[in-house]
């Protein structure tokens, strides 16, 4: 990535050098609400591991980087040159304070204490799902799911998806709601022919689909 190349060639700097830790400079925003999918971004000093061979001229970078607001895993988006790490948290956090860490390939880690504070939300009553035809194992289709109530034509968070016991989907969490509708792929595999999938969020509002058949 042309990106990443532009760092790695700050970290040939280092190559002979112990890698020094990294550091998490901002959180922005700083806060979110528990009820909406946020987009952050991290400020960070990062020296990537670099592997280099002098005999073949060649520059290794591991350019993994993984972000965790307290034990919760959020997805690195992307890394700019100059080290501002993208992401974005579901909205599967009860209100309280969080650590945010980045740890990059090699192990090495930057904590910034209290880096994100998440406030109450304002969440719809329920979800309906809209009806369920016939479908095929492991076969992609769509499923919609709507908020229902108020604040429904609002909400823009993240649902957990489950089907029962002997069963699996994915993903299992959600794609954000867009004014209040969800429409995404899902992927369904069982032993069962009878499915229902159900939605629920993070302060125990349900939504559950019809029984429909999985061949």
């Amino acid at each position: 990535m042309r990106k990443l190349v532009s760092i790695a060639a700050l970290v040939l700097l280092l190559a002979c050098q112990d890698w020094p830790e990294p550091v998490i400079r901002s959180v922005s925003p700083s806060e979110m609400r528990a009820s909406e999918a946020t987009a952050l971004a991290l400020d960070a000093e990062l020296i990537l591991p670099t592997t280099v061979d002098y005999g073949k001229g060649t520059l290794e970078v591991d350019t993994r980087v993984s972000v965790s607001i307290g034990t919760l895993e959020v997805p690195t988006l992307a890394v700019s040159p100059e080290g501002v790490i993208s992401t974005r948290v579901p909205s599967l956090l009860a209100p309280g304070s969080y650590d945010v860490k980045v740890t990059l390939g090699d192990g090495r880690t930057a904590v910034r204490p209290g880096g994100l504070s998440v406030v109450e939300g304002e969440w719809p009553e329920g979800y309906s799902i809209d009806p369920i035809g016939p479908q095929q194992r492991l076969v992609p289709f769509t499923l919609t799911v709507r908020a229902t109530g108020a604040n429904a034509a609002a909400f823009r968070g993240n649902v957990r998806l489950e089907t029962g016991v002997g069963s699996s989907i994915g993903p299992r969490v959600s794609e954000p709601f867009v004014d209040g509708v969800l429409t995404q792929q899902v992927v369904v595999n069982s032993i069962q022919s009878d499915m229902v999938i159900r939605v629920t969020d993070i302060v125990g509002h349900v939504g559950t689909s019809n029984t429909f058949l999985l061949q």
